[in-house]
């Protein structure tokens, strides 16, 4: 399985009934045996529920107590806790699938050591070298602004919000493109729209050219100093997101690979996992300085919330949730894309200082991912009937 298309090969026949045929009676067989999956979700997220409690607090803590300092510092943890959440939930679900073709040890290193890029490296050393980029500033300058001079470091981070919304924008809209322009993609939820995608997937590297399409339009409408570094941040995105699908397609197929190959396709995965969560939390990142620009606040916010997310990832990965619920993966593809649109066009509208509010991006995404849902559970049910 690759993450090019993420799309499980069924029998002929009558595929859809076969597969949900099975998991209806073991569903049944569940509810017969009394036996409640309940404590099985609650294994999963009970390590990130324990430190968000011990996360929160320690800032309440830290911050007075029962001061109001202590209070807002607390809160505000809480919101950058949910925003994370609200924006990367899709991106657990699209995990889920790739996590399918790692190791159990991969697996693990994901969830623990895994969590350090994108908590350390993304939330605070990336946005760290785009503002010395950006700022025209050392690296050593923008960590004693980060640190010392919140305001400024906001600042010097809205300078560098086009290249970072570009790299992170068209990242995404390839994961979108490549997902639906699959001509192998049988199982459709938009039948006419999906239809159309796949057939159109015959023709070599389309996705690509209208990726850069996009990416061409949208430089073309920003002021002449800013063109060249958002054709190159968006061009980095794209070339990132298609080598790291390469080599887990060149390593992939569980069923050929064997030894070193096998863990060459794990690992060519977890690269990918680890860009694809990168990318979500970018917008994240930049939402996090609306609500507060205390660095420690904001890396323990969305920090907690990438763990949470991390956690459930896992759980739909292990408990097999995408194989019940046909058409989620595709809700999550379709948040994906527009969370990448959203951050294009962030891209047009930040030289006149216009903002796209991050609950927005969260919205339309816990929307798409409802629909979704919602047509799975009817489509279970008419199987079951």
């Amino acid at each position: 399985m690759s993450p090019t298309s993420y799309q499980t090969a069924l029998p002929r026949g009558d595929p859809l009934t076969i597969q949900h045929g099975v998991a209806g009676r073991q569903r049944r067989q569940d509810g017969r045996s009394g036996s409640a999956p309940m404590h099985r979700y609650l294994r999963y997220v009970r390590f990130p529920l324990i430190c968000c409690a011990i996360g929160l607090a320690a800032v309440f803590v830290s911050h007075g107590g029962f001061s109001p300092a202590g209070l807002q510092a607390a809160w505000v943890t809480l919101v950058l806790l949910a925003l994370e959440i609200s924006l990367s939930f899709d991106n657990a679900v699209v995990n889920a699938r790739v996590l399918e073709t790692m190791t159990p040890g991969q697996q693990r290193f994901f969830l623990s050591w895994g969590l350090v890029i994108p908590v350390f490296g993304v939330r605070f050393l990336g946005p760290l070298l785009l503002v010395s980029l950006a700022g025209n500033i050392g690296v050593g300058e923008a960590l004693d602004a980060a640190l010392h001079d919140h305001a400024r470091y906001h600042r010097l981070l809205e300078l560098a919000e086009p290249r970072i919304l570009a790299f992170g924008g068209m990242f995404l809209l390839m994961v979108f493109l490549r997902y639906f322009f699959d001509e192998a993609k049988t199982l459709h939820w938009l039948q006419r729209l999906e239809r159309r995608l796949s057939a159109a997937g015959r023709v070599p590297s389309l996705e690509v050219a209208l990726a850069l399409v996009i990416l061409m339009g949208v430089s073309a409408v920003l002021p002449a100093e800013l063109r060249i570094d958002v054709l190159f941040a968006g061009l980095i995105g794209l070339v990132l997101q298609i080598l790291s699908t390469s080599l887990a397609d060149l390593f992939g197929g569980e069923e050929e690979a064997v030894g070193r190959m096998a863990v060459s396709g794990g690992l060519a995965s977890l690269l990918y996992l680890e860009l694809l969560d990168a990318s979500f939390s970018l917008d994240g990142t930049i939402g996090a300085f609306a609500i507060t620009t205390d660095l420690g606040l904001i890396m323990t916010g969305l920090g907690l919330g990438a763990l949470f997310i991390r956690s459930l990832t896992v759980l739909i990965s292990r408990e097999k949730a995408l194989d019940q619920l046909i058409y989620l993966e595709h809700g999550a593809h379709y948040a994906i894309g527009a969370l990448g649109l959203l951050m294009l066009a962030g891209v047009v509208i930040s030289p006149l200082h216009w903002h796209l509010p991050e609950w927005l991006s969260g919205l339309i995404g816990v929307v798409l991912l409802l629909l979704a849902l919602g047509d799975s559970l009817r489509h279970n049910r008419r199987a079951e009937a």
